[in-house]
């Protein structure tokens, strides 16, 4: 076959997989009694966290935080 060809073909192959990953990602879904009893409520304050970071030092919540706050992201997926 012909260079250009061959990536014609891999590249259609790729569109067409994602089209077939896209079409079945519409059937996943996390039981919904189980999902919304798992992790915390959305407005719900944040629990007690602490960790020990790269340099040994223990970090919570109030020692990341600075006067521009501090982003902390809870991901409730169930459904990996």
């Amino acid at each position: 076959m012909q260079p250009t060809r061959t990536c014609s073909i891999k590249k259609m192959h790729l569109v067409m997989f994602a089209a077939v990953l896209a079409a079945l990602s519409q059937f996943a879904h996390a039981d919904s009694g189980y999902a919304s009893n798992w992790g915390p409520s959305i407005g719900t304050t944040a629990p007690v966290l602490s960790a020990v970071d790269q340099d040994g030092n223990l970090q919570n919540i109030q020692s990341l935080s600075s006067n521009k706050g501090l982003l902390f992201v809870f991901n409730r997926s169930v459904d990996w």
